[in-house]
C-alpha cells in the first residue's frame, strides 16, 4: 500500500508541475484558460476564481488544461488566434517544466 501512494504521489507531483507549464504560459500570452483539472472526469470537486475552474478528478492518471479556442482562432483570447511561436511555447511548456523539475531534483 505504501508503495502504491508513494508512486501516486510521485505521478500527481509530475502531472502537477506539466500542466503548471501549460497554465502558465497560456495565463502570460493572455489566452483564456477554462478549466484546470488533476486528474481525469468525472469531476469530484473544484473551485471557480476568476475566469478559471480548477478541479480534482477521480482518475488520479492524468491532468489536463482546457483552453479557449484550442482549435478555433474566432473564439475570444483563443490560443488558436495567437501566432505559431506563442502556441508552441504554450503546447511545449508543460514538457520543458518536467525537464526543469528533473534537473531540481537531481540537483
Amino acid at each position: 500500500m505504501i508503495t502504491v501512494l508513494i508512486f501516486l504521489g510521485v505521478l500527481t507531483t509530475l502531472i502537477l508541475v506539466h500542466e503548471l507549464g501549460h497554465f502558465l504560459t497560456a495565463k502570460a500570452y493572455g489566452v483564456k484558460v477554462l478549466e484546470f483539472g488533476l486528474g481525469f472526469p468525472p469531476r469530484l470537486f473544484s473551485i471557480r476564481k476568476g475566469e478559471t475552474v480548477y478541479s480534482v478528478n477521480a482518475i488520479p492518471l492524468g491532468g489536463f488544461v482546457r483552453l479557449a479556442g484550442e482549435n478555433n482562432p474566432k473564439v475570444a483570447r483563443s490560443l488558436a488566434s495567437r501566432g505559431a511561436g506563442p502556441r508552441l511555447v504554450v503546447l511545449s511548456a508543460g514538457a520543458f517544466m518536467n525537464a526543469m523539475l528533473s534537473i531540481v531534483v537531481f540537483a
